[in-house]
């Protein structure tokens, strides 16, 4: 009857060894996994624009008809962990010093592990009003080739206490990919009374 016990023992002993030294190894393949890999990146490109021409010819007359075509780029080819998305519909609106010029709807795409992909938006406004200063340093911007407006995607919550996911931009107008950030914006209650 000795040596049964001492076999259940032993057994008992190996069993528990076997399952801490495989829950072992398996969290140091999470980390090792987790620490190489990347976050997504996220560009935007800018790549057309139309009904600005009012503002390199001089045109006296502050009110613009923008339509800016966006591309954006998720690069998570150095993610091993998860894919990354902007989840859609989206809403992307474009401004200039805090002057709107335009927005636009973005459909949903997303970039699985290790991989990349691009999605498009025309973003557009009808009479915009832009004030007078910032219709002067457009202006000025568009002769030296240095214009950027700012561009904010605002992706909707997944749930009620969640909170929109915004991507925010600096795209350069004629220029090449500009980089974005994420940001989680949560909604505040109105004090009360």
């Amino acid at each position: 009857m000795g040596q049964r016990e001492e076999c259940i023992d032993y057994t008992f002993i190996g069993l528990a060894c076997a399952i801490f030294g495989g829950a072992f190894v398996y969290f140091i393949f999470l980390m090792v996994l987790v620490t190489t890999s990347t976050s997504a990146e996220y560009t935007v490109t800018i790549t057309g624009v139309d009904g600005l021409d009012q503002l390199a010819a001089g045109d006296e007359q502050p009110m613009l008809s923008p339509v800016l075509n966006l591309t954006f780029h998720i690069d998570n080819s150095g993610n091993r962990v998860r894919g990354a998305c902007v989840s859609g519909p989206s809403t992307a609106v474009v401004s200039y010093g805090d002057a709107f010029l335009g927005k636009g709807t973005v459909p949903e795409f997303c970039a699985d592990t290790k991989q990349e992909n691009w999605g498009s938006v025309t973003a557009w406004g009808h009479n915009v009003e832009v004030p007078r200063f910032l219709w002067e340093r457009l202006s000025s911007e568009l002769e030296r080739g240095v214009a950027a407006v700012d561009v904010e995607v605002t992706m909707p919550a997944r749930c009620l206490k969640c909170g929109n996911v915004v991507l925010r931009c600096e795209a350069k107008i004629g220029g090449g990919a500009c980089d974005c950030w994420l940001h989680r914006v949560f909604f505040q209650s109105a004090p009360m009374t």
